[in-house]
């Protein structure tokens, strides 16, 4: 495969297997590409050209450590468990130094204890019984000495059991768990390498799950972060609304279902802290993905506007208004995860592309006169649907796709 990062070659025509059983650690200075090359594979950056085989699923641990600071240590091992088709299981925290702090969230974490579970979450694919890829950049950093010890041993007990490391590090002692090292010109060069380890923990197999609905949840319980995303611009927007009263058309009651359905998905939004959606992307994982409790809400928000400020409209149609603003908030989900995807996601001006967002808007306010109200009404849904369909067409060409 080819990777450009900007207007620079970072990998140039790379071809390399990694077999059952192999180590191959990564050598080179900053920016000769090792993190480019694991990120690659775990289908995060887009490839300019060839091709990527990975067998889901695979461990990574980020250099970041792909974890948000609002997920309690125990969560995370459960997520991590669950995506490698294991049984989670708590002696895995008391194994790597954890387990009096299973119940903590992990930003009240130090940022050595904070690097050991990003390590474990790398390692967790490994501790079934099926052969599976672990990829690593930079695991030993920020450990102390003991659980670089633990990482050897578990490396090199995993590695005999049959599953395969992809590892980038400048610490040397990690070329001790290598059976092949990885020149910057591409060389796949074979290392000898006998160690004497204990066993690692082994783990009961599951079927996987993808938990990013319960993952998100427990943060927005958390963190309040739907009401403070959706609920406070419905309720001020529905203030000034009565304020105005008798001054505006009856048309603006819409505008409040509007603002609350053009917030970005909670998940997105939890999926910007330390890279942790990097991690469910590379898990395979989508990140827009709509609250049913939200969706339920935004389709009875124009119902309780118009409840509010006393305002009727004739028949039935007062409660499929809701329908075209729960396809503008999946268009505004597919959008901000469009800015997520692309090379440099804080330079894009997501408020520029949801313009696009407030025809639908004007289309759906033409129902309330229309004598035909069900036309613009499907034609403003129809709308949203059309782009929260069509964006993925725009995202990058990783190697997950």
């Amino acid at each position: 495969m080819t990777v450009r990062r900007g207007t620079r070659c970072v990998l140039d025509g790379l071809d390399l297997s990694i077999d059952v059983g192999e180590c191959v650690v990564l050598t080179g200075e900053n920016g000769s590409g090792k993190s480019t090359l694991i990120e690659s594979i775990a289908g995060l950056l887009p490839v300019h050209s060839g091709s990527i085989e990975v067998a889901r699923p695979f461990g990574l641990t980020l250099q970041s450590g792909g974890m948000n600071g609002d997920e309690l240590v125990c969560e995370r091992l459960e997520y991590a468990a669950a995506s490698a088709g294991l049984k989670a299981d708590d002696s895995l925290l008391a194994h790597w130094g954890l387990a009096h702090r299973t119940a903590d969230r992990i930003g009240h974490l130090s940022g050595g204890l904070r690097r050991r579970l990003a390590v474990l979450q790398g390692l967790m694919a490994a501790l079934g019984d099926q052969p599976r890829l672990c990829l690593l950049d930079e695991p030993s950093e920020g450990l102390d000495e003991a659980s670089i010890q633990t990482l050897l041993n578990d490396i090199n007990s995993l590695r005999a059991r049959g599953h395969a490391f992809l590892i980038a590090t400048h610490d040397a002692r990690l070329s001790a768990t290598a059976t092949h090292t990885l020149t910057p010109k591409g060389e796949k060069l074979a290392v000898s390498n006998e160690a004497i380890f204990e066993a690692a923990p082994l783990l009961e197999e599951v079927p996987a799950q993808m938990l990013i609905n319960r993952w998100s949840a427990r943060l927005d319980r958390r963190t309040n972060h739907h009401f403070l995303s959706r609920g406070l611009p419905f309720i001020a927007s529905i203030l000034v609304l009565y304020a105005l009263l008798g001054q505006v058309s009856a048309q603006l009651v819409l505008v409040p279902t509007f603002l609350a359905a053009l917030a970005p998905l909670t998940s997105l939004h939890h999926a910007k802290e330390a890279r942790s959606g990097d991690w469910w992307r590379a898990m395979g994982g989508c990140l827009s993905v709509p609250e049913p409790l939200t969706s339920v809400l935004i389709c009875l928000a124009p119902w309780a506007t118009m409840a509010i400020l006393g305002i009727e409209v004739e028949g039935n149609l007062v409660y499929f208004l809701g329908l075209p603003f729960l396809t503008i908030m999946l268009a505004s989900g597919a959008i901000h995860e469009l800015a997520l995807r692309l090379p440099r996601a804080g330079s894009q001006y997501i408020p520029l592309l949801t313009l696009v967002l407030i025809w639908p808007l004007l289309i759906a306010t033409d129902a309330l006169t229309d004598p035909e109200p069900w036309r613009p009404l499907v034609l403003a849904t129809g709308i949203g649907l059309v782009i929260s369909i069509g964006l993925p067409a725009l995202h990058p060409r990783t190697g997950s796709d």
